[in-house]
Protein backbone atom coordinates (compact mmCIF):
# COMPACT_ATOMS: atom_id res chain seq x y z
CA UNK A 1 0.00 0.00 0.00
CA UNK A 2 2.92 2.37 0.47
CA UNK A 3 3.88 2.22 -3.20
CA UNK A 4 0.80 3.99 -4.59
CA UNK A 5 1.09 6.71 -1.96
CA UNK A 6 4.80 7.18 -2.73
CA UNK A 7 4.02 7.36 -6.43
CA UNK A 8 1.34 9.99 -5.86
CA UNK A 9 3.71 12.07 -3.71
CA UNK A 10 6.47 11.80 -6.32
CA UNK A 11 4.01 12.76 -9.06
CA UNK A 12 2.88 15.80 -7.06
CA UNK A 13 6.48 16.86 -6.45
CA UNK A 14 7.39 16.53 -10.13
CA UNK A 15 4.32 18.38 -11.40
CA UNK A 16 4.69 21.09 -8.74
CA UNK A 17 8.33 21.64 -9.73
CA UNK A 18 7.46 21.63 -13.45
CA UNK A 19 4.73 24.21 -12.93
CA UNK A 20 7.10 26.40 -10.92
CA UNK A 21 9.51 26.80 -13.85
CA UNK A 22 9.69 30.18 -15.48
CA UNK A 23 8.20 30.30 -18.98
CA UNK A 24 10.57 30.48 -21.95
CA UNK A 25 8.38 33.16 -23.54
CA UNK A 26 5.51 35.27 -22.23
CA UNK A 27 3.22 38.01 -23.47
CA UNK A 28 0.00 39.75 -22.44
CA UNK A 29 -2.80 40.77 -24.80
CA UNK A 30 -4.60 44.11 -24.69
CA UNK A 31 -7.60 42.20 -23.25
CA UNK A 32 -5.50 41.10 -20.26
CA UNK A 33 -4.84 37.50 -21.33
CA UNK A 34 -1.44 36.24 -20.21
CA UNK A 35 0.22 33.68 -22.45
CA UNK A 36 3.05 31.66 -20.93
CA UNK A 37 5.06 29.37 -23.19
CA UNK A 38 7.11 26.46 -21.90
CA UNK A 39 9.22 24.93 -24.65
CA UNK A 40 10.18 21.27 -24.77
CA UNK A 41 13.62 22.61 -25.74
CA UNK A 42 14.86 25.13 -23.25
CA UNK A 43 16.66 27.19 -24.31
CA UNK A 44 15.13 27.32 -27.78
CA UNK A 45 17.34 25.78 -30.45
CA UNK A 46 17.76 25.97 -34.22
CA UNK A 47 16.70 23.07 -36.50
CA UNK A 48 15.03 20.89 -33.86
CA UNK A 49 11.33 20.08 -34.10
CA UNK A 50 9.77 20.41 -30.67
CA UNK A 51 6.55 21.15 -28.79
CA UNK A 52 5.35 24.01 -26.65
CA UNK A 53 2.93 24.10 -23.74
CA UNK A 54 0.93 27.30 -24.25
CA UNK A 55 -0.75 28.33 -21.00
CA UNK A 56 -3.45 30.99 -21.28
CA UNK A 57 -4.67 32.84 -18.19
CA UNK A 58 -7.41 35.48 -18.17
CA UNK A 59 -7.37 38.88 -16.44
CA UNK A 60 -8.77 37.24 -13.26
CA UNK A 61 -5.89 34.68 -13.13
CA UNK A 62 -8.17 31.84 -14.27
CA UNK A 63 -7.18 29.37 -17.01
CA UNK A 64 -8.83 29.96 -20.39
CA UNK A 65 -10.36 26.60 -21.23
CA UNK A 66 -11.97 25.17 -24.37
CA UNK A 67 -10.41 27.81 -26.59
CA UNK A 68 -9.45 27.41 -30.22
CA UNK A 69 -5.77 28.30 -30.36
CA UNK A 70 -3.84 28.76 -33.60
CA UNK A 71 -0.21 29.75 -34.05
CA UNK A 72 1.54 31.02 -37.17
CA UNK A 73 4.83 32.78 -37.49
CA UNK A 74 7.96 33.59 -39.36
CA UNK A 75 10.76 36.06 -39.83
CA UNK A 76 9.26 39.40 -40.93
CA UNK A 77 12.68 40.86 -41.78
CA UNK A 78 13.30 37.95 -44.19
CA UNK A 79 9.72 37.87 -45.49
CA UNK A 80 9.16 34.16 -44.85
CA UNK A 81 7.09 32.01 -42.54
CA UNK A 82 7.95 29.05 -40.37
CA UNK A 83 9.54 26.01 -42.01
CA UNK A 84 6.83 23.85 -40.38
CA UNK A 85 3.11 24.24 -39.75
CA UNK A 86 2.79 23.91 -35.97
CA UNK A 87 -0.67 23.20 -34.63
CA UNK A 88 -2.41 22.86 -31.30
CA UNK A 89 -3.38 19.22 -30.90
CA UNK A 90 -5.03 19.18 -27.48
CA UNK A 91 -5.73 20.94 -24.20
CA UNK A 92 -3.48 18.95 -21.86
CA UNK A 93 -4.53 20.73 -18.66
CA UNK A 94 -7.16 23.41 -18.05
CA UNK A 95 -5.91 26.41 -20.02
CA UNK A 96 -2.73 24.68 -21.23
CA UNK A 97 -2.55 23.72 -24.90
CA UNK A 98 -0.04 21.44 -26.64
CA UNK A 99 1.49 23.07 -29.72
CA UNK A 100 3.36 20.48 -31.80
CA UNK A 101 5.69 20.85 -34.77
CA UNK A 102 7.57 24.02 -33.83
CA UNK A 103 10.90 24.52 -35.62
CA UNK A 104 13.14 27.50 -36.22
CA UNK A 105 15.64 27.01 -39.02
CA UNK A 106 17.93 30.02 -38.60
CA UNK A 107 18.99 32.59 -36.01
CA UNK A 108 17.42 36.04 -36.07
CA UNK A 109 14.22 37.90 -35.21
CA UNK A 110 11.14 35.68 -35.11
CA UNK A 111 7.48 36.59 -34.71
CA UNK A 112 4.80 34.13 -33.60
CA UNK A 113 1.16 35.16 -33.99
CA UNK A 114 -1.14 33.50 -31.47
CA UNK A 115 -4.91 33.58 -32.02
CA UNK A 116 -7.18 32.62 -29.14
CA UNK A 117 -10.86 32.20 -29.87
CA UNK A 118 -13.38 31.65 -27.09
CA UNK A 119 -17.16 31.88 -27.07
CA UNK A 120 -16.82 35.48 -25.85
CA UNK A 121 -14.13 36.92 -28.14
CA UNK A 122 -11.14 36.55 -30.42
CA UNK A 123 -7.72 37.75 -29.30
CA UNK A 124 -4.62 37.88 -31.46
CA UNK A 125 -1.17 38.77 -30.24
CA UNK A 126 2.26 38.85 -31.87
CA UNK A 127 5.12 37.45 -29.82
CA UNK A 128 8.48 38.75 -31.09
CA UNK A 129 11.84 37.38 -29.98
CA UNK A 130 15.43 36.86 -31.08
CA UNK A 131 16.89 33.42 -31.49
Amino acid sequence: MNRPISFILLYLLVTTNANAQQPDLRIETSEGLRILIHSQLSPLQINRIHSWHVKIIDAHSKPVTNARVAVTGGMPEHDHGLPTQPRVTEEINPGTYLLEGVRFHMPGKWSMVISIETEENLSTVSLDFDL
